[in-house]
């Protein structure tokens, strides 16, 4: 039996989509992310936290990798798999934030204000994205992959050589800024969504 149900004028989610090795993946990493609150507050080792947060970081990291790439290999691209994308990436930022504030808040320092900034961003992207379009699309611009493997490096060398990634944390800033402000604009300027869209200049 296939079930279905509507998300749009066009969109229909098939729950039987979420067998797919892709959306597999996408579902185990929602239910990662909020797992991160596991070492934040449950685990009084700090030592241990630190290598259980690690571990999960990884296979975020690995798994957000690999659904998008094994679905167009597999040829398994969906609606719901786009959506899965987008609602891990919604819930990952702020449980970064709350990682550093728990473990590595001299890392950030007096910059507190830039993480702000930035989460508001990305947020004020989601709700035009909803008010337009009647969703949040999911783009995968030139810009987005930047700031992702940034965010990643950093997040490792944080973990790792917290003094160096206190250095990097401005130009991470930055990175994830022009990201944010690349996607408002096309979610302004287009009058439809195309997820594989690169950058502001593609036509």
């Amino acid at each position: 039996m296939s079930l279905s149900f509507e998300m749009g004028e066009t969109d229909k989610f098939n729950f039987n989509d979420l067998k797919t090795i892709p959306n597999i993946l996408s579902v185990s990493r929602l239910v990662l992310i909020p797992a991160m609150l596991i070492p934040c507050f449950l685990i009084g080792d700090e030592t241990l936290a630190r290598k259980v947060f690690l571990i999960m970081f990884v296979l975020i990291g690995v798994t957000d990798k690999l659904d998008g790439t094994l679905a167009r290999y597999l040829n398994q691209t969906s609606s719901l798999g786009a959506k899965l994308d987008t609602m891990a990436d919604t819930a990952f930022y702020p449980f970064i934030a709350l990682w550093l504030y728990r473990f590595e808040s001299t890392v950030v320092g007096e910059w507190w204000i830039l993480v702000f900034i930035l989460l508001g961003l990305f947020f004020l992207k989601m709700i035009l994205g909803k008010m337009k379009f009647g969703e949040i699309p999911s783009f995968h611009t030139i810009g987005g992959k930047t700031f992702a493997a940034s965010l990643f490096f950093f997040m490792i060398t944080a973990m790792l050589y917290p003094d160096i990634a206190g250095r990097l944390f401005p130009v991470l800033c930055i990175i994830g800024y022009i990201n944010q402000l690349e996607e408002m604009y096309i979610f302004i300027t287009r009058d439809s969504v195309d997820e594989n869209i690169k950058s502001v200049f593609s036509k």
